[in-house]
């Protein structure tokens, strides 16, 4: 028995032995061999989602009632939403540089006036003015980006003056630091004005006693003269074609609207649409069709207007003309904003009173065959709510831009 111990404990040594030998030759070629390295993948959603969302980016669910939907079924990369400010501000100009060929941004602050200069293909930003404009709540752009005008309350915080305003060059290439505008007054009491496709004039309204008077001058307020009168003071302009200008009584729920164009050459006024509540407007560049609104059912349904024919026929969606743009490259598209859901109010009222805010999704719609392409959700795709009005297109249809009514901030969305 104690031999066979012995024996047991020699077999014991060897093992131990033999094991310790193969660990040892185990660890030196298992140390001097490349080791492969496991491959990480990259968070997508945090790299190009500036939002920081984990949303899917599924095609969203079209209820069955809605006639001809297209739903878009890419999968929208994370960064085709972008803020371009985060201050609210008071109006901005797309425009193309004509050395790089690139599209400009350029947005003036509501706070205090300093205009800044962004880009479609970088997040720089470089401030183009530093002169100091407290109060700006409305700005006109002209088409080449470099000049505006700007509406903005006087210190009594009842007047509102109107400038003309032309940005100087930066002089110095630092971010930090730009030029100045110089310009110079307009009218006093201006109720509304627009500028023609050309950017060489300007048409205006002002109010007095006995109604109100429209005047067309060039940009700096010079070579100014009378095109228009009426008793009537309520009025929104805009210019859309070199011969016409639009001329929209300002909308609401509970009267009847009415949209008349006025030829910029003669100031023959002639009645386009008419009697109906609501009415609220826009009119394309060829001055041919107009989207329009009513106001029924406690939601505003959209149409559009052929002026030869004389017809109208009701679109897919309800929303506001304010919340469209017509395409650049084809004339038959429009881009709208689309609420979700319209809250209890009176319509367009409510809204322009802030007493709703929307949250909308984007989206296509031919109006030649009444077909509607999805294009973005911001709620679900960025996790933001966004209430889109004011909407702009570059060149070519590559960025939609817009101002988000609850914040006043700029924002732009890749359409690429």
């Amino acid at each position: 028995m104690q031999k066979m111990s012995k024996q047991s404990a020699i077999i014991l040594i060897l093992v131990i032995f033999i094991s310790a030998i193969g660990a040892l030759i185990w660890f030196y070629f298992a140390t001097n061999s490349p080791t492969k390295q496991p491959i990480v993948q990259p968070d997508i959603i945090d790299v190009y989602n500036p939002f920081g969302t984990k949303n899917s980016t599924s095609s969203p669910v079209v209820a069955s009632s809605t006639p001809d939907i297209i739903v878009s079924t890419t999968t929208l990369p994370k960064d085709k939403l972008r803020q371009i400010s985060t201050d609210p501000e008071s109006g901005f100009s797309i425009s193309e540089n004509s050395e790089t060929k690139k599209t400009n941004i350029h947005y003036i602050l509501r706070a205090n006036g300093n205009i800044y200069e962004a880009y479609t293909d970088s997040i720089e930003q470089k401030r183009l003015s530093i002169t100091t404009v407290p109060k700006v709540y409305e700005s006109v752009w002209l088409p080449n980006g470099q000049s505006l005008i700007i509406r903005y309350l006087k210190d009594n915080l009842e007047s509102i003056d109107t400038f003309s305003v032309k940005i100087n060059p930066a002089t110095t290439t630092l971010n930090e630091f730009g030029g100045g505008i110089d310009g110079n007054h307009l009218s006093e009491n201006i109720s509304g004005l627009a500028v023609n496709p050309a950017g060489d004039k300007i048409f205006y309204l002002v109010n007095d006693m006995s109604g109100a008077s429209g005047f067309i001058s060039k940009p700096t307020g010079l070579e100014k003269k009378l095109l228009f009168k009426s008793p009537l003071v309520e009025w929104s302009i805009s210019w859309p074609k070199e011969s016409t200008i639009t001329f929209n009584t300002k909308p609401s729920a509970s009267i009847a609207g009415y949209l008349y164009f006025l030829n910029s050459t003669t100031g023959n006024f002639s009645k386009v649409l008419g009697g109906i509540n609501g009415l609220t407007t826009k009119t394309d560049k060829t001055a041919n069709f107009v989207l329009y609104s009513d106001s029924i059912r406690g939601a505003p349904r959209l149409y559009l207007f052929d002026i030869k024919k004389g017809e109208g026929k009701l679109l897919p969606w309800n929303t506001l003309p304010e919340k469209c743009i017509w395409s650049n490259t084809d004339s038959k598209i429009v881009y709208c904003a689309i609420p979700k859901n319209f809250p209890t109010g009176n319509y367009p009222d409510a809204w322009y009173q802030g007493l709703v805010n929307f949250t909308d999704d984007i989206w296509l719609i031919n109006t030649d065959t009444m077909a509607s392409t999805f294009i973005f959700d911001p709620q679900r795709q960025a996790n933001k709510n966004l209430d889109i009005t004011d909407l702009q297109l570059d060149k070519n249809d590559d960025f939609l831009f817009f101002t988000d009514k609850t914040s006043m901030t700029l924002w732009s969305l890749n359409l690429k």
